[in-house]
C-alpha cells in the first residue's frame, strides 16, 4: 500500500473519531420552555425597575440583578456585565391582577442567549430563565430562579 493511502487512511480514522466525539459533545439543550399564551408588545411593564435576588439552581449560588422595563424593552443588569446584551424588545399577557412576561436576549459578542419568563403582582415578581452557550464543542446551561420587588418607578408610572 502507498504511504500516501496509508496517510490518508489514518487521517479518515482520526478525523471519522474525532468528528464522532464532537458530535457527542454538542448535544444542544433547549432553551427554557415559555407557556403558550396570547403575548402581546403592550408595554404593560414600562417604566418599571426590579431588583431581584436569584438562585443559580444547580449551585444554590445566590446573585443580585436589577431588571428594567422602559419603552417595550428589558435589560438586565447582571446580564450586561458579562456581554453586552443590550435592550430587548418584552412581550406580556395579562391574567387579572397578574403581568406575565418574556423574552429571550441574544449576546452579539459571544453565543449567549438567556430565556426569560416572569410574573408581576403589584410590586413583586417572580422569574426564572435559561442562560445558555452554545459552542460548536459543548453546550452549557444555566437556570436561574428569582425573586424581588419594585424598586423605583420612571416616567411618571405608578408602582401597582
Amino acid at each position: 500500500m502507498s504511504d500516501f493511502l496509508k496517510t490518508a487512511g489514518v487521517a479518515f480514522v482520526v478525523i471519522g473519531t474525532g468528528a464522532g466525539t464532537v458530535s457527542v459533545m454538542n448535544d444542544d439543550l433547549p432553551d427554557l420552555s415559555v407557556p403558550a399564551l396570547p403575548w402581546a408588545q403592550s408595554g404593560a411593564l414600562d417604566g418599571r425597575i426590579f431588583v431581584t435576588r436569584d438562585t443559580i439552581d444547580e449551585t444554590g449560588e445566590v446573585v443580585y440583578d436589577t431588571l428594567r422595563f422602559f419603552d417595550g424593552r428589558f435589560q438586565s443588569s447582571r446580564a450586561q456585565i458579562y456581554c453586552d446584551f443590550g435592550w430587548t424588545d418584552y412581550q406580556t399577557w395579562l391574567e387579572e391582577d397578574v403581568v406575565h412576561f418574556t423574552t429571550t436576549t441574544v449576546c452579539d459578542e459571544a453565543p449567549h442567549t438567556v430565556v426569560w419568563y416572569g410574573t408581576v403582582r403589584g410590586d413583586a415578581i417572580l422569574l426564572e430563565g435559561t442562560w445558555t452557550t452554545r459552542r460548536w464543542y459543548w453546550t452549557q446551561q444555566t437556570l436561574v430562579i428569582g425573586i424581588g420587588e419594585s424598586a423605583l418607578t420612571i416616567h411618571g408610572k405608578q408602582n401597582s
